[in-house]
């Protein structure tokens, strides 16, 4: 059993111990080979014993004498195959929704948090990568990204990293926000910060009197004029031809 080749490769061990004494270490099946065992299974075109074995033979790597041995419990293969299933991907929703809340808090360890950060600066590293290097190399790529996400602008990183245990991490993500209080925003940071990031003073700001009304172009209260004007003279002319037909009349 080569436990670092499958680190490499980004899988985790495994192992279950029986009560007779038998024990079997194991890997997961990649997202590829889940999905091609459970179609397998759903469809029932292949008997469900020999489906079992494959992944059994496939994803096991030690087995003691006892659980691989002639006198050996029938219920072990099926058992390891099962739960190697169960593990690997989700077969109903609440499966994965389950998986999530279980894999969510994982996030927060110092190991993550340092993956993450890094993979956020150099986006064409991959998680994998990141753990695959040396710890000098992975220092030195945290101080790397650490420069790169603070000069940014906006900053990415607002102060030198600084890793929380997950407990504190988990503290952080569900504190809401706070309303932001302009007085104390600019006796903490500084008027002349905010200014110089594009803001605008807001002190001046409320010093400003209000907007005037926006005046009238003169071009256009002329034109008004002419044309009520014009209606007057209409409606004179209409109001006197009437009078006059009534006259006749």
């Amino acid at each position: 059993m080569d436990i670092i080749q499958e680190h490499k490769q980004g899988r985790k061990v495994y192992k279950i111990c029986f009560p007779g004494g038998e024990e079997v270490s194991f890997r997961l099946l990649t997202w590829n080979e889940f999905n091609v065992y459970r179609d397998a299974l759903f469809r029932k075109s292949i008997p469900q014993d020999i489906i079992e074995e494959a992944i059994y033979r496939q994803c096991s790597l030690f087995d003691s004498a006892s659980a691989r041995g002639p006198n050996s419990k029938a219920g072990i293969t099926s058992t390891v195959a099962s739960l190697i299933m169960s593990m690997s991907g989700p077969v109903e929703y609440s499966d994965f929704n389950t998986a999530m809340d279980l894999i969510r808090p994982t996030v927060d360890s110092v190991d993550s948090q340092i993956i993450m950060i890094i993979c956020k600066a150099f986006p064409a590293y991959k998680p994998e990568e990141v753990t695959a290097m040396p710890w000098g190399t992975v220092l030195q790529r945290l101080a790397q990204a650490e420069r790169i996400l603070m000069s940014q602008n906006p900053p990415a990183l607002a102060e030198p990293i600084k890793l929380l245990p997950p407990e504190e991490m988990s503290k952080q993500a569900t504190k809401k926000p706070g309303k932001i209080n302009v007085e104390e925003l600019v006796k903490r940071e500084g008027v002349e910060t905010m200014v110089a990031m594009g803001g605008e003073d807001p002190r001046e700001a409320r010093r400003r009197p209000p907007p005037k009304q926006q005046q009238e172009d003169p071009r256009l209260a002329d034109q008004l004029k002419k044309v009520q004007e014009i209606r007057a003279r209409r409606k004179q002319a209409t109001d006197g031809s009437k009078k006059k037909r009534g006259r006749k009349e």
